[in-house]
Protein backbone atom coordinates (compact mmCIF):
# COMPACT_ATOMS: atom_id res chain seq x y z
CA UNK A 1 0.00 0.00 0.00
CA UNK A 2 1.44 3.32 -1.00
CA UNK A 3 0.57 5.90 1.37
CA UNK A 4 -1.22 9.18 0.26
CA UNK A 5 1.27 11.40 2.15
CA UNK A 6 4.91 10.29 3.13
CA UNK A 7 6.49 13.21 5.56
CA UNK A 8 9.32 10.87 6.39
CA UNK A 9 11.51 12.59 3.82
CA UNK A 10 10.58 15.72 4.14
CA UNK A 11 11.45 15.97 7.55
CA UNK A 12 14.95 14.79 6.99
CA UNK A 13 15.68 17.57 5.44
CA UNK A 14 14.67 20.09 8.21
CA UNK A 15 15.05 17.61 10.84
CA UNK A 16 17.94 19.82 12.69
CA UNK A 17 16.20 23.12 12.41
CA UNK A 18 12.69 21.09 13.79
CA UNK A 19 14.46 19.69 16.71
CA UNK A 20 16.14 22.70 17.67
CA UNK A 21 12.50 24.59 17.67
CA UNK A 22 11.35 22.02 19.46
CA UNK A 23 14.44 21.65 22.29
CA UNK A 24 13.29 25.61 22.76
CA UNK A 25 9.79 25.86 23.24
CA UNK A 26 10.52 22.86 25.52
CA UNK A 27 12.96 24.51 27.37
CA UNK A 28 10.98 27.46 27.47
CA UNK A 29 8.76 25.43 29.43
CA UNK A 30 5.60 27.91 27.26
CA UNK A 31 3.96 24.36 25.84
CA UNK A 32 0.60 26.75 24.88
CA UNK A 33 0.63 30.07 23.14
CA UNK A 34 3.78 31.86 24.19
CA UNK A 35 5.72 34.26 22.19
CA UNK A 36 6.40 31.77 19.39
CA UNK A 37 2.68 31.22 18.68
CA UNK A 38 2.37 34.90 18.63
CA UNK A 39 5.02 35.62 16.73
CA UNK A 40 3.66 33.74 13.87
CA UNK A 41 0.18 34.72 14.39
CA UNK A 42 1.65 38.74 13.95
CA UNK A 43 3.56 37.65 10.90
CA UNK A 44 0.73 35.82 9.61
CA UNK A 45 -1.85 38.60 10.26
CA UNK A 46 0.33 40.84 8.03
CA UNK A 47 0.95 38.48 5.77
CA UNK A 48 -2.87 38.04 4.91
CA UNK A 49 -3.81 41.82 5.54
CA UNK A 50 -5.76 41.56 9.09
CA UNK A 51 -6.22 43.51 12.03
CA UNK A 52 -6.51 40.42 14.23
CA UNK A 53 -5.15 36.68 14.17
CA UNK A 54 -6.15 34.17 16.24
CA UNK A 55 -4.00 30.46 16.37
CA UNK A 56 -6.55 27.34 16.93
CA UNK A 57 -5.10 23.49 17.29
CA UNK A 58 -6.98 23.09 14.09
CA UNK A 59 -8.71 24.41 11.05
CA UNK A 60 -12.00 22.56 12.24
CA UNK A 61 -11.52 24.60 14.97
CA UNK A 62 -11.28 27.85 13.81
CA UNK A 63 -14.49 27.27 11.88
CA UNK A 64 -16.14 26.49 14.50
CA UNK A 65 -15.39 28.97 16.63
CA UNK A 66 -15.97 31.56 13.96
CA UNK A 67 -19.62 30.14 13.75
CA UNK A 68 -19.35 30.44 17.59
CA UNK A 69 -18.13 34.15 17.38
CA UNK A 70 -20.28 35.06 14.97
CA UNK A 71 -23.37 33.63 17.10
CA UNK A 72 -24.47 31.20 14.82
CA UNK A 73 -26.56 28.26 15.84
CA UNK A 74 -29.62 26.20 15.85
CA UNK A 75 -32.20 27.62 13.75
CA UNK A 76 -29.63 29.04 11.29
CA UNK A 77 -28.90 28.14 8.09
CA UNK A 78 -25.47 28.47 6.43
CA UNK A 79 -24.33 28.03 2.91
CA UNK A 80 -21.82 26.41 1.69
CA UNK A 81 -19.80 23.89 -0.77
CA UNK A 82 -20.39 20.30 -0.57
CA UNK A 83 -17.46 19.94 -2.65
CA UNK A 84 -15.02 20.06 0.53
CA UNK A 85 -13.33 18.55 3.30
CA UNK A 86 -15.90 17.30 6.09
CA UNK A 87 -14.95 19.76 8.41
CA UNK A 88 -16.61 22.60 6.47
CA UNK A 89 -20.04 20.82 7.08
CA UNK A 90 -19.45 19.23 10.46
CA UNK A 91 -18.67 22.53 11.90
CA UNK A 92 -21.93 24.00 10.86
CA UNK A 93 -23.89 21.60 12.07
CA UNK A 94 -21.84 21.28 15.43
CA UNK A 95 -23.04 24.63 16.44
CA UNK A 96 -26.27 23.36 15.77
CA UNK A 97 -27.18 25.62 12.60
CA UNK A 98 -27.80 23.53 9.26
CA UNK A 99 -25.61 23.33 6.06
CA UNK A 100 -27.47 24.31 2.98
CA UNK A 101 -25.39 22.92 0.04
CA UNK A 102 -25.40 25.04 -3.40
CA UNK A 103 -23.61 22.75 -6.57
CA UNK A 104 -19.84 23.84 -7.95
CA UNK A 105 -18.72 25.51 -10.82
CA UNK A 106 -16.88 22.46 -12.90
CA UNK A 107 -14.53 24.84 -14.14
CA UNK A 108 -13.03 25.71 -11.18
CA UNK A 109 -14.99 23.26 -8.02
CA UNK A 110 -15.52 25.86 -6.26
CA UNK A 111 -18.82 27.42 -5.18
CA UNK A 112 -21.46 28.23 -8.49
CA UNK A 113 -22.04 31.58 -7.72
CA UNK A 114 -24.37 32.07 -10.13
CA UNK A 115 -26.86 29.75 -7.46
CA UNK A 116 -26.32 31.10 -4.04
CA UNK A 117 -29.14 34.01 -3.82
CA UNK A 118 -31.88 30.66 -4.84
CA UNK A 119 -30.75 28.88 -1.99
CA UNK A 120 -31.02 31.84 0.66
CA UNK A 121 -33.89 31.87 3.14
CA UNK A 122 -35.12 33.22 5.74
CA UNK A 123 -33.39 31.57 7.83
CA UNK A 124 -29.72 32.23 6.08
CA UNK A 125 -27.37 33.70 8.45
CA UNK A 126 -23.81 32.69 6.57
CA UNK A 127 -22.46 32.21 3.57
CA UNK A 128 -18.84 29.20 3.95
CA UNK A 129 -17.07 29.62 0.69
CA UNK A 130 -14.25 26.70 0.25
CA UNK A 131 -11.31 28.70 -1.90
CA UNK A 132 -10.03 25.15 -3.51
CA UNK A 133 -6.87 24.04 -4.91
CA UNK A 134 -5.37 27.11 -4.56
CA UNK A 135 -7.91 29.07 -6.51
CA UNK A 136 -10.53 31.33 -4.25
CA UNK A 137 -14.06 31.80 -4.82
CA UNK A 138 -15.37 34.46 -6.86
CA UNK A 139 -15.85 36.64 -3.69
CA UNK A 140 -17.29 39.85 -5.82
CA UNK A 141 -21.01 37.91 -6.25
CA UNK A 142 -20.57 36.46 -2.35
CA UNK A 143 -19.74 40.11 -1.08
CA UNK A 144 -22.92 41.75 -2.21
CA UNK A 145 -25.09 39.13 -1.45
CA UNK A 146 -24.00 38.97 1.73
CA UNK A 147 -24.77 42.63 1.99
CA UNK A 148 -27.95 42.76 0.49
CA UNK A 149 -29.35 40.10 2.89
CA UNK A 150 -27.36 41.15 5.46
CA UNK A 151 -25.18 38.23 6.01
CA UNK A 152 -21.53 37.13 7.29
CA UNK A 153 -19.49 35.36 5.31
CA UNK A 154 -16.84 33.07 6.80
CA UNK A 155 -14.27 31.77 3.80
CA UNK A 156 -12.82 28.33 4.49
CA UNK A 157 -9.29 28.91 3.59
CA UNK A 158 -7.57 25.54 4.23
CA UNK A 159 -6.37 24.90 1.10
CA UNK A 160 -5.53 28.26 -0.82
CA UNK A 161 -3.02 29.57 1.90
CA UNK A 162 -1.30 32.88 -0.04
CA UNK A 163 -3.65 32.99 -2.73
CA UNK A 164 -5.14 36.19 -3.70
CA UNK A 165 -8.71 37.67 -5.16
CA UNK A 166 -8.33 40.97 -7.25
CA UNK A 167 -4.92 42.12 -4.83
CA UNK A 168 -6.29 40.85 -1.98
CA UNK A 169 -4.94 37.79 0.05
CA UNK A 170 -8.18 35.31 0.63
CA UNK A 171 -8.99 35.30 4.30
CA UNK A 172 -9.15 39.19 4.89
CA UNK A 173 -12.13 39.64 2.86
CA UNK A 174 -15.17 38.04 4.80
CA UNK A 175 -15.85 38.78 8.17
CA UNK A 176 -13.51 35.76 9.40
CA UNK A 177 -11.18 33.72 7.60
CA UNK A 178 -10.13 30.49 8.36
CA UNK A 179 -7.02 28.44 7.27
CA UNK A 180 -5.27 25.14 8.13
CA UNK A 181 -1.48 23.83 7.99
CA UNK A 182 -1.99 20.74 8.09
CA UNK A 183 0.06 19.00 5.85
CA UNK A 184 -1.78 17.93 3.35
CA UNK A 185 -2.84 21.36 2.53
CA UNK A 186 -2.28 23.62 -0.74
CA UNK A 187 0.60 25.80 0.58
CA UNK A 188 4.46 25.95 -0.35
CA UNK A 189 6.75 26.16 2.05
CA UNK A 190 9.25 27.80 0.34
CA UNK A 191 6.67 31.11 0.43
CA UNK A 192 6.12 30.81 3.80
CA UNK A 193 9.56 30.85 4.40
CA UNK A 194 9.99 33.61 2.88
CA UNK A 195 6.96 35.16 4.34
CA UNK A 196 8.21 34.17 7.77
CA UNK A 197 11.91 35.20 7.57
CA UNK A 198 13.99 34.50 10.92
CA UNK A 199 14.24 37.83 12.06
CA UNK A 200 10.21 37.91 12.36
CA UNK A 201 10.11 34.80 14.30
CA UNK A 202 11.66 33.24 17.03
CA UNK A 203 12.09 29.82 15.50
CA UNK A 204 14.13 28.36 12.37
CA UNK A 205 11.93 28.14 9.41
CA UNK A 206 14.17 27.41 6.37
Amino acid sequence: MIPPVDLTEQFKTIQTEVNAAVAAVLASGQYINGPVVQSFADAFGEYVGTDHCVVCNSGTDALYLALRALNIGPGDEVITSPFTFIATAETISAVGATPVFVDIDLATFNLDVTKLEAAISDRTRAIMPVHLFGRPVDLGPILDLATRYNLVVIEDCAQATGADWHGRQVGSLGHVGCFSFFPTKTWAAAAMAALLPPKTVTWPLR
